[in-house]
């Protein structure tokens, strides 16, 4: 029977393979080490880290192997479930993978044949490299998650998942199985699966009674530690517990750890048969707070290296794909409340910030119509339109939010000045200076408004 070893579990001959063919890629002279590596993985079909290495040396030698599944949505392959002679198909199939690493067919066989013999982290290496030669392919994607979630791979299968949000922004399903595997992750992590009799756990009557009695807000850190620990006994008896699971999420609000209030927030509303509204809405507050933070990680790490440029490409495709998550956050939130003006508010800045102008527009006219929301949605009408090049346009709707406004608050000023710059834009010097002026003469200190109105008097 076949099972899963280390390097020390190799007989000699197999670690003089294994040594030669290490050296092999220290050395880069990786056509050798693939044959090295070959004729070790057939001895020792369980030896997993070999089969990595090989495959990795494989990959090396023929990078374009994968281009055409890479380049495109390549899903018409599906992953077999079963397969003849298990064990030869371990050590056969290597031939076929030294031509094509990716190849999907293989990895298939290698997939199944592992399943038979209940290798799963060979199994799902097998699963792992197709998707690596096709990460554009949502079906690939799809079974491996699957593969993820049988094994109760909660972390892995959220990772997963926000890999097809990647290639499919706009995917619900994807979404919600996301939100679904990050909060079982976060159960699984805190070691709240386990079974037995809470009250037999608990300290004392007055340790239960004060568990029971709900959220409490104003805790210390050390306080919301106990707290956190007592909830998860009380979880590990039912993890069905809607108030439980409540509680943690509201715990982890209160530590400022976002991710998680977001993952229990959103199992929460699951718990609850999506219901209520505003456990939902703390779901979605918690997922921006936890994306703000990430942000504000890469940017205190650009801060301090300027000449990072990983960190900055990273901050770039972080807040566009951020940016879309967003966005379909408040897209799932205005399709469940269509009439709600404040969802369609927040849909229409998300798009917004998402460079999606076009499909900004008609949300933020939707929220236009409410009287508490007019003044804001009539500016980011502004930006959309000025964005789009309707200057004009950005103009007219900025005036007229103006008029609107009898106090200069902040709002007000923030209207004016940007009328001021749009007059200048449009080389309308006289219409720009006298929005300008309307806030120097209350705000002498706002933005760059007394260098641009002193310096028209110079």
């Amino acid at each position: 029977m076949i099972t899963l070893i280390t390097d020390r579990q190799l007989a000699p001959d197999q670690q003089g393979l294994w040594v030669k063919g290490q050296q092999a890629v220290q050395t880069k002279n990786y056509k050798y080490a693939v044959s090295i590596l070959k004729t070790l993985v057939k001895r020792a079909p369980g030896f997993l880290e070999a089969r990595k290495v090989l495959r990795a040396c494989e990959v090396k030698l023929a990078p374009e192997a994968g281009a055409a599944r890479r380049s495109s949505l390549f899903g018409g392959f599906r992953v077999s479930t079963s397969v003849k002679k298990p064990e030869e198909a371990l050590v056969n199939v290597e031939d076929a993978l030294e031509k094509d690493p990716y190849s999907p067919t293989a990895n298939g066989t290698l997939y199944a044949a592992a399943m038979e013999l209940g290798l799963t982290e060979l199994a799902t290496f097998a699963l792992e490299t197709i998707c690596q030669g096709a990460p554009g392919d949502k079906k690939q994607l799809q079974t491996l998650a699957d593969h993820y979630i049988k094994h109760e791979l909660f972390a892995e299968a959220a990772d997963t998942f926000r890999r097809i949000l990647q290639v499919d922004p706009t995917d619900a399903a994807a979404l919600r199985a996301e939100k679904d595997c990050s909060a079982r992750a976060s159960m699984k992590q805190g070691n709240w699966e386990g079974s037995g009799d809470f009250r037999t756990k608990m300290k004392n009557a007055n340790a239960t009674a004060d568990l029971e009695s709900g959220d409490k807000m104003g805790l210390t850190g050390a306080e919301l530690e106990a707290r956190l620990a007592q909830l998860s006994e009380q979880y590990a008896v039912d993890n069905t517990n809607l108030q439980v699971v409540k509680d943690i999420a509201s715990c982890y609000e209160q530590m400022e750890d976002y991710a998680n209030a977001y993952s229990f927030y959103a199992y929460a509303f699951q718990l609850g048969g999506e219901a209520d509204v505003s456990i939902n809405d703390k779901a979605m507050a918690m997922h921006e707070k936890a994306m703000e933070a990430e942000l504000a990680y890469y940017e205190q790490v650009l801060a301090d290296d300027p000449d990072n440029e990983e960190a900055r490409a990273t901050l770039a495709a972080r807040k566009q794909e951020i940016a879309l998550a967003v966005v379909e956050d408040a897209r799932v939130r205005v399709e469940a409340n269509p009439t709600d003006a404040q969802l369609q508010f927040k849909y229409g800045q998300a798009l917004f910030d998402a460079g999606m102008q076009s499909e900004a527009i008609p949300a933020l006219q939707r929220a236009r119509t409410n009287p508490n929301l007019r003044i804001k949605a009539m500016l980011m009408l502004g930006k959309c339109y000025h964005a789009k090049g309707m200057v004009d346009m950005a103009i007219r709707q900025l005036e007229d939010a103006d008029k609107e406004l009898m106090v200069m608050d902040e709002t007000k000023k923030e209207i004016l000045y940007m009328i001021g710059l749009l007059y200048d834009e449009q080389g309308n010097k006289e219409k720009s200076l006298e929005n300008l002026k309307a806030i120097y003469e209350v705000d002498y200190g706002y933005k760059d408004v007394a260098t641009r109105v002193e310096a028209a008097y110079s």
